[in-house]
């Protein structure tokens, strides 16, 4: 049951009572013709029931404040409430705004979305590392700018998250690293053209993934297809060995981080495989390799070896 289901009739019997009190005292105050502070029968009583209907409101006023945490802010705060809701109406104005602006499809950045990356050598003299880390951030900035990013209150295009880290507390951890490390800088969340644009850093070894001439994936092609059939199952294939590289080596730059890797296949590679698997006009078993050392940074570089069954 709510508090003012119960509050209300206990402030009207209250209030009633002390009424009740109050009228009696008065008359008999005017029956005994007694004086309050030398004033005359007639204005005591009339004082009497005035201090009554003060009391009334006094006591409403207190056990309401006593029994409800709302009406103790809304009395005691009114302004501070006052000031928090028109700040809280001017953010669901703002947020309605972006919101709209985004539903409109002006946006520089989403969420995830690369910005900019580099391999970073940590052991590297500190001197070095500290410019390579600064240069990353620089060029992120400008790519920001030609993808309309706007600037802040400080005139920063990026606004690295969360607010107590700064750029040189990364040089810092990239400096601690000794090793290849992939240096990468990514958007925060989907940011409108003429905004700063938050963003945050992901730093992991560059290591090898794939050494040259590993297996990624493997099918059988029928050789009898059409020139096109096959062609399409091959870049399939390679789509496959994409899937299955997908967080060991990194996207292509500037797309999302959650993405796949892109497979490059070398355009005269596979016009050849088509032919040697329409050669055997029959099933062949087609394996997807890796064309080089493939390390986390990428690129998915890859070839095909086709073999009979």
């Amino acid at each position: 049951m709510e508090l003012g289901t119960l509050l209300i009739p206990v402030l009207i019997v209250l209030s009633g009572a002390i009424a009740l009190v109050g009228n009696a005292v008065g008359r008999n105050i005017g029956r005994r013709r007694l004086s309050l502070l030398g004033l005359r029968p007639r204005y005591t009583a009339q004082v009497i029931t005035i201090l009554t209907g003060m009391l009334i409101t006094v006591t409403t006023l207190l056990v309401v404040l006593a029994l409800s945490q709302d009406a103790r802010v809304a009395l005691l705060q009114l302004n501070k409430v006052l000031r928090e809701t028109q700040r809280l109406e001017a953010e669901i104005k703002r947020q309605e705004e972006r919101l709209q602006q985004l539903a409109l499809g002006d946006i520089a950045y989403l969420t995830n979305q690369e910005v900019v990356r580099d391999v970073i050598d940590g052991g590297l003299p500190s001197r070095v590392v500290r410019q390579r880390v600064l240069a990353a951030v620089e060029r992120g900035t400008e790519l920001a700018r030609e993808n309309g990013i706007g600037v802040d209150s400080s005139g920063n295009r990026l606004v690295l998250t969360p607010p107590n880290v700064s750029w040189e507390v990364m040089v810092n951890l990239v400096d601690q690293r000794d090793k290849d490390t992939v240096f990468r800088i990514i958007a925060s969340q989907n940011t409108l053209r003429g905004e700063p644009l938050p963003v945050f850093v992901q730093m992991f070894d560059n290591v090898l993934v794939y050494p040259a001439s590993q297996v990624l994936s493997t099918a059988t092609v029928d050789g009898r297809q059409s020139r096109e059939t096959v062609a399409r199952e091959l870049l399939r294939l390679a789509d496959g060995a994409a899937r299955e590289a997908r967080r060991r080596v990194l996207a292509a730059p500037f797309t999302l981080i959650t993405a796949a890797p892109n497979a490059a296949v070398d355009l005269e590679d596979h016009r050849a495989a088509v032919a040697r698997i329409q050669r055997v006009k029959g099933p062949v078993t087609v394996r997807v390799v890796a064309a080089t050392n493939i390390y986390t940074v990428g690129p998915l570089d890859v070839r095909y070896r086709v073999g009979t069954r």
